[in-house]
């Protein structure tokens, strides 16, 4: 009973905490925030850290490059705004990846049937994707003798996304039928 209450409290932390980092607009709060993660994670922060820059690289890269390059284009300044944006995408990843190794979101959960029974679909469905993607690179080693050239390498990307593209249309459908048997669309 009593982690049940300490994983729910934590989950209404995680809330508050995601709307308090996306609603103020202060890059001293969101930097303060980012100090306060070092204290409060102290020795897990670089591996928190390492994680949270990896997961957010790519599109905090793409979002910032363009829009630095189209404040250019209209002589504005945008280094207040790219900074607060990466901070506050910093912040929430950071969080978002300390709350999942902190809580048991299955008892966090707990309270609503309806909430339990959509994140056991979605936990299932990324555990199956996650075996998909595994058996895939196994299959894929097992077949090259020697290092495969970029050609080859390419083409397992491509099929892969193929699959997942088709497999991720076959699941909804199937989702959408299991949820509506279930009344969650009454539509």
């Amino acid at each position: 009973m009593k982690n049940l209450q300490k994983d729910q409290l934590f989950l209404i932390g995680y809330i508050l905490g995601i709307v308090l980092i996306t609603s103020v607009q202060n890059i001293i709060f969101l930097a303060a925030i980012a100090v306060l993660y070092v204290l409060v994670t102290w020795q897990r922060f670089w591996r928190i850290t390492r994680k949270v820059l990896i997961s957010i690289a790519l599109f905090n890269f793409i979002v910032s490059a363009s829009y630095i390059f189209l404040q250019i284009m209209k002589g504005k300044s945008w280094v207040d705004y790219i900074v607060l944006l990466n901070l506050r995408i910093f912040d929430a990843t950071f969080l978002t990846f300390f709350f999942i190794q902190k809580v048991n979101l299955f008892r966090a959960v707990a309270f609503s049937r309806n909430i339990s029974f959509l994140l056991t679909l979605a936990y299932s469905q990324i555990n199956i994707y996650l075996r998909n993607y595994h058996d895939f690179t196994l299959a894929f080693r097992s077949r090259t003798l020697v290092r495969p050239q970029r050609r080859h390498i390419y083409n397992f990307i491509r099929s892969t996304f193929v699959f997942f593209l088709n497999k991720s249309i076959e699941n909804s459908r199937e989702v959408t039928l299991a949820m509506k048997s279930r009344c969650f669309g009454n539509d």
